[in-house]
């Protein structure tokens, strides 16, 4: 630990840590709990922006695929994760169940098969690659959210 890391008081560690997990929940939460209301507003608005952005240009949130690009699809399926609790809503609307993980196609139950199969469907329309990208920038920003609401809870930031 370091000596500033050291320095932050329980109270505001612990108010830095509901602001993290407030603005996991949902975007924008967590500058809304520590009073910087217009910018969770903003914020919130942004990321849910384009996340419909990324579902109005049939993007796909990433599955762990572990023949392909393990490394690769795992750090996607971490971006949307990001999002928290609106992407297993999202996976569920959009495929059926909260799929994470591709494997092979005989260890499968059907609806799974069908959840991934609608998803490799969604993948070859003209704009998915598109909607793929923003939903992951989506994610990703909202883990720069996290994180800028912790600087604010803990006084870094004003």
């Amino acid at each position: 630990m370091t000596d500033k890391a050291a320095q932050i008081d329980p109270i505001r560690r612990r108010r830095g840590l509901l602001a993290m997990a407030l603005a996991w929940l949902f975007p924008g939460a967590g500058h809304w709990y520590v009073g910087a209301r217009h910018r969770a507003f903003v914020f919130a608005a942004l990321v849910l922006l384009t996340v419909g952005l990324g579902l109005a240009c049939d993007g796909n949130l990433a599955v762990v695929d572990g023949a392909r690009a393990p490394v690769l699809t795992t750090l996607q399926a971490a971006g949307n994760l990001a999002l928290g609790p609106v992407d297993p809503l999202l996976r569920t609307g959009l495929y059926g169940m909260p799929i994470y993980r591709a494997g092979p196609q005989a260890r499968m139950s059907e609806p799974r098969t069908r959840a991934l199969e609608h998803r490799r469907e969604r993948s070859f329309r003209l704009f998915s690659a598109y909607g793929s990208a923003y939903l992951i920038a989506a994610g990703l920003m909202n883990l720069l959210l996290i994180l800028d609401a912790w600087d604010l809870a803990i006084g870094r930031k004003s």
